[in-house]
This record gives structure tokens, sequence and C-alpha cells, in this order.
């Protein structure tokens, strides 16, 4: 059965090819790891945050096509259009939004892969940040498979001073799927926590340590 129906793929698949081009012209882009990337099935894609252009650098690089979560801001935005063409939903940000956690539920059961930046917001200096549990408690409720992304280089695509096009180097770590282990005796607010935690070092192990932040130190 198809991921996507033939209006969704021809939606998505212009989305990819602009992202695409555009890439190639705004930054120099690599790419590795990208093998560890299941080929069909539910998945639940978690990537470090640093610049707006981030949910956009993924697609356009991920072979498959991902269901974003994004701010409920973008839905009144430019960015409208290009997210009813991709997928993506959006979500309350400080809120507990039971509607986008059901839509979340219901991209894994129709066997996507859903993309979670779980820091909630970019990072001003970076580095990781303390994250939330969301993607977290989707994995443990789904069961599905978790795979680590690591994002670098994504702020210095548009600089404040001239010139502004930084042109710089971009760089996709994917890492390899891993799934979280139930934590027997926990309360669930502990389980989401250390669920956090341990989800959240596997996408620290991607970066150059310099960038690790919170989770530097491995806790």
């Amino acid at each position: 059965m198809p991921e996507l129906g033939w209006r969704e793929r021809l939606g998505y698949g212009f989305v990819r090819c602009l992202i695409r081009a555009l890439m190639r012209v705004l930054m120099r882009a690599r790419v590795s790891g990208i093998e560890h990337l299941p080929r069909q099935g539910a998945g639940i894609v978690v990537s470090n945050h640093l610049a707006a252009i981030d949910p956009g650098v993924l697609v356009g690089v991920l072979p498959r096509s991902i269901v974003l979560m994004s701010k409920v801001e973008n839905a009144r935005g430019p960015l409208r259009p290009f997210m009813a063409m991709v997928g993506a939903f959006t979500v309350r940000r400080g809120a507990a939004d039971r509607h986008a956690m059901q839509l979340a539920e219901q991209a894994l059961r129709r066997g996507r892969l859903l993309c979670l930046f779980p820091e909630g917001t970019r990072s001003h200096d970076g580095r990781l940040a303390r994250a939330h549990g969301g993607a977290a408690l989707l994995a443990l409720k789904s069961g599905a498979p978790i795979v680590p992304v690591a994002l670098t280089g994504t702020p210095r695509v548009f600089m404040r001073r001239f010139p502004w096009l930084g042109f710089p180097r971009v760089t996709v770590t994917v890492g390899k799927p891993f799934r979280l282990g139930a934590a027997e005796h926990a309360a669930p607010r502990d389980a989401r926590e250390r669920a956090t935690n341990e989800l959240m070092r596997q996408v620290a192990a991607l970066l150059p340590a310099e960038l690790r932040g919170a989770y530097a130190d491995g806790h």
C-alpha cells in the first residue's frame, strides 16, 4: 500500500523539487547515514533544531516522504500552502495539544515517517537544549523505531550581515534506528523523562561535542 495517494505524491514531489533546487544555490549540503532510514513502515525522525529552514532541508534530503509537526504560527504565514502540499500539521507549543498527538499517532498507524524537533523551538546558540517529552511519549505508545538526525550549518545559510547569502556547508547525519525500552515499575512521567533523555543522547552522539549542550555529559 503506497504511503501517499497520487495527489499527495504530486504535491510533495513538487515541494521537494523546489527545495532541492534552492538548496543547490544556497548551500553545500552533505548527507551521511542515509542508509539507516527505514525504507518502509512507521518511524519517528527526531532532530535538533537550529534554523527555520531545518524542516525544509529534511524534506529535501530524505528519500522518503515525512510528516512534519509544525508550530501553529506557520499555518497563518507564507508557508501555509506548502504545509498543505507536504501534509504537515500544526501543534500549539507550550500546551497539551491532544489533537496534534492524535494526528501524529494516525500518521504512525498509516506507516508514515513522522518528523519531530523535540526541543520545541530553535536553539539560539546551536547547542542542544532540554527536550520536551512528546516524541518519547509517541514512541513508547506506538512502539515505532526512532531515527536520530543531527543538523549543522543551517543558521549560516541566511546571514544577517552583508553578504546575506552565506553559502555554508550544511550537514545532515542520519543515525541508526532504535526502539525505546519500557521502564518497568516507573511512573509514567519518569518513564517519559528517561525515554526523552535516551533519544536526545542518540541525537547528541551525532553532533560535534561542542554542540551537545544539555546532553554533553550523556545524561
